[in-house]
């Protein structure tokens, strides 16, 4: 999976360089930085509304990492006035799991941050389908969460995430939701003569041609006027007897303008005026 950037070709960073933060550097150094607008140590944390994706398709959207990934998130509230937050995400959701851990620097009593573990469940809550996605997510301690009057959904303008999969089998889900989504596509665009399927002749091998072959031709429609094709003189002579079929003169005018109701009529009244 490719990216739009790449941190450590961007930022020139030494050779070897690795980014495996505490959670006290997390929050101090980072979290806290960002949220006064201060200058981070390095810039390698893409800032995602995290919320908006399914958890797999995050990696490619990360600036730096190869098993696990930062972000800087906004949070916003599932109710106007409440502060519990909205952790429905892509199409699943996020569920807390475990205790709170409050981080604080080694020497001070006083946490700056609160820890909290997440796991991405696939589906709809309450019958979502628990993954092996993992997030970590860093908040701020002792901040005014209580809801705002201007009416805003808005929680946390940054959280701090950390995110990994367990079985580290994140691409092998891209690649498989890949799939399913052409296999969908080939799908819709299937018409209902796509399923019918036709003999094959090969199988029959030799019968197969003969198969073919014995496709017999449709009668041709005789039609009122070919009558006369199908009369013989020899025929119509036995059949009258001691009549003689006689010699029309057509210089007759009167012959052609008698009778013209049908051909066939006008020769049977001819043959029996004799």
């Amino acid at each position: 999976m490719g990216r739009s950037r790449d941190a450590e070709a961007e930022l020139n960073l030494p050779p070897g360089f690795r980014f495996h933060p505490t959670d006290e550097e997390l929050v101090v150094h980072y979290l806290c930085r960002r949220t006064a607008q201060q200058r981070l140590p390095v810039p390698i944390i893409a800032e995602v509304d995290l919320y908006k994706y399914n958890p797999w398709d995050l990696p490619d959207k990360a600036m730096f990492g190869t098993k696990e990934w930062y972000f800087f998130t906004p949070r916003d509230r599932k109710y106007p006035n409440g502060s519990r937050p909205n952790r429905a995400a892509g199409r699943g959701y996020w569920k807390a799991t475990g205790a709170d851990k409050p981080v604080a620097p080694a020497r001070s009593g006083r946490a700056v941050g609160i820890k909290k573990a997440l796991v991405f469940y696939d589906g709809k809550a309450p019958k979502g389908v628990k993954t092996d996605w993992i997030m970590h997510e860093y908040r701020l301690a002792d901040v005014n969460r209580s809801a705002k009057s201007n009416g805003s959904l808005r929680l946390d303008d940054w959280v701090l995430c950390r995110l990994y999969n367990k079985k580290n089998n994140w691409e092998k889900m891209v690649t498989s939701s890949m799939e399913e989504n052409e296999d969908a596509k080939s799908e819709s665009l299937r018409t209902p003569e796509s399923g019918i399927e036709m003999p094959d002749l090969d199988e029959f091998g030799d019968a197969g041609f003969g198969l073919e072959m014995q496709v017999e031709a449709a009668p041709a429609i005789k039609e009122d006027y070919d009558w006369y094709s199908d009369l013989n003189l020899g025929d119509l002579q036995s059949n009258l007897g001691d009549f003689q079929v006689p010699v029309v003169d057509f210089s007759n005018q009167d012959y052609f303008f008698f009778n013209f109701d049908s051909p066939k009529n006008r020769a049977v009244s001819s043959l029996t005026s004799f």
